[in-house]
């Protein structure tokens, strides 16, 4: 999101410049890159305890409440990190904030496999969650607001493979510990095994600037203007930074105008893709897919994890491949598209679980559900929510859907079994949740369609933009 395409001007020819235009975007790819450790770190932590948590359960003998606050306690302090990020990503910035979240999560790794009771396992998970929290604000903030306006898209993609990639390595680390040691010290390394990225993640943060559009809401404009010089040139650096400090001008840095009548369709729309990003499917069902292909007929369990292996590694390989198209074809189309698959595989499933089909057709609709959610319905909250707003409205409105993302996290996957024993109730099987989340994905077509924003191509400060105008002509805004 550089505020200028960083493309060669016409008629710019010779060694130098195109030289210089590579090395501005392998410079691009690799600080988004470290910013996606984050990422990595975010799916890593939240998933490590799908392996470790029964093995916990039998150790501590932990009642069914017990359980499952094992499980979701990491969660709380995912739901409270946004609101410190808010503070610190505008006070320290983007940069800063995310080595802070990598503290906590080093503090977490050490000290829940050191635990010596539940209390304190639980205690140092909270903690964890905080700096997940933290890392899943800033990152996907940093990407967005150093990336070319060009490869936007793709590079904050990475943030989402990252996360893809974390969640299927935490379930190899958990597979392989678990076999070859002991039941009572297998856990405690499965958590200790984050901080080998924990610690790749702070050195490579050492050395990449800060946000250029931080050090420019601060006043530090000669080192903004050396930021975006390495990424898009010295002629195009200008430009960009003389949009950048042309929008800070009608920008107001209160929480209050986030509520202002332009800003609060952007913030609408951050929170209905907080919201499908959380209740078209996936993210419900993940937590259970195990289950899920255990009533399928993979009875042992540790088949039925091999299942899951593959089913996030067949999720990297889609995430991916949009990382290729998200800049060519656009956030709205994707959207429609991936809404519209959604509502068939949801569909889909449902009648085979309806009926107890069991076998390979399992896995394929599985595969078929990731498809849409690795495209669109995944990523791009991720993405958008760091593109649509202001940048000094940038962490607060930011802070607020992501909470609110977490939140539904929580909530739909703390409902689904209940969706669940719902359906088996109403419907004498499983099959009515997949239909009940299909009816979900009609409204997140219709969402894309009349309401979702297409910032393809576009710098943060034209998306800013369109919000002011429509503020001051109290109009929706069409992009």
């Amino acid at each position: 999101m550089m505020a200028v395409e960083e493309k060669a001007a016409p008629g710019m020819i010779g060694n130098a410049n195109q030289s210089g235009w590579f090395r501005g975007n392998v410079y691009a790819y690799w600080t988004a890159f470290v910013a996606s450790i984050g990422g990595f770190l975010f799916g890593f932590d939240l998933a490590i305890i799908t392996g470790a948590n029964t093995l916990l359960r039998d150790q501590f003998n932990l009642s069914p409440t017990g359980y499952s606050f094992a499980t979701m306690s990491a969660a709380l302090g995912c739901i409270i990190g946004p609101f410190l990020a808010s503070w610190l990503c505008d006070r320290i910035g983007r940069k800063m904030t995310m080595i802070v979240g990598a503290v906590l999560l080093a503090v977490n790794a050490v000290m829940t496999a050191l635990a010596p009771d539940m209390i304190t396992f639980n205690i140092f998970r909270i903690i964890g969650g905080v700096g997940v929290g933290l890392c899943s604000m800033a990152s996907p903030m940093y990407i967005a607001e150093i990336a070319p306006s060009r490869i936007r898209g793709k590079l904050g993609l990475m943030y989402q493979i990252a996360i893809v990639v974390g969640s299927m390595i935490a379930g190899l680390v958990a597979y392989l510990l678990a076999k070859e040691l002991p039941d009572t010290v297998s856990w405690r390394w499965m958590f200790a095994s984050e901080m080998v990225a924990i610690v790749l993640f702070m050195v490579f943060l050492v050395p990449i600037p800060r946000s250029p559009r931080w050090l420019a809401e601060k006043g530090r404009f000669d080192e903004a203007l050396r930021v975006i010089t390495r990424i898009a040139g010295a002629e195009k650096a200008r430009e960009a930074l003389d949009e950048i400090r042309a929008s800070h001008v009608t920008e107001q840095a209160t929480m209050r105008e986030i509520f202002r009548p332009g800003i609060r369709t952007a913030l609408l729309i951050g929170f209905l893709l907080a919201f499908f990003n959380n209740f078209t499917g996936w993210s419900a069902m993940s937590g259970y897919l195990t289950e899920l292909f255990q009533r399928s007929g993979f009875l042992v369990t540790s088949d039925a994890i091999f299942q899951f292996f593959l089913a996030y590694s067949f999720m990297g390989v889609v995430t991916l491949g949009a990382m290729f198209i998200i800049d060519r074809f656009g956030r709205r189309p994707l959207w429609l598209f991936s809404s519209a698959l959604m509502v068939i595989a949801m569909t889909f499933i449902g009648v085979l679980f309806h009926f107890q089909t069991r076998g390979i057709i399992v896995l394929f609709a599985v595969f078929l559900c990731a498809i849409p959610h690795s495209l669109a319905l995944g990523p791009l909250p991720w993405l958008m929510m760091s593109e649509i707003f202001p940048t000094r409205l940038r962490a607060k409105a930011v802070s607020v859907t992501t909470t609110f993302l977490w939140v539904t996290i929580f909530t739909g996957g703390f409902i689904f079994p209940i969706l669940m024993r719902w359906s088996e109730r109403l419907v004498g099987s499983v099959g009515g949740a997949f239909w009940f989340l299909a009816v979900i994905c009609v409204f997140s077509f219709l969402f894309g369609l009349k309401l979702l924003p297409e910032t393809k191509g576009k710098t943060l400060e034209e998306i800013a933009a369109k919000w002011y105008k429509t503020e001051q002509g109290k109009k929706k805004p069409v992009m």
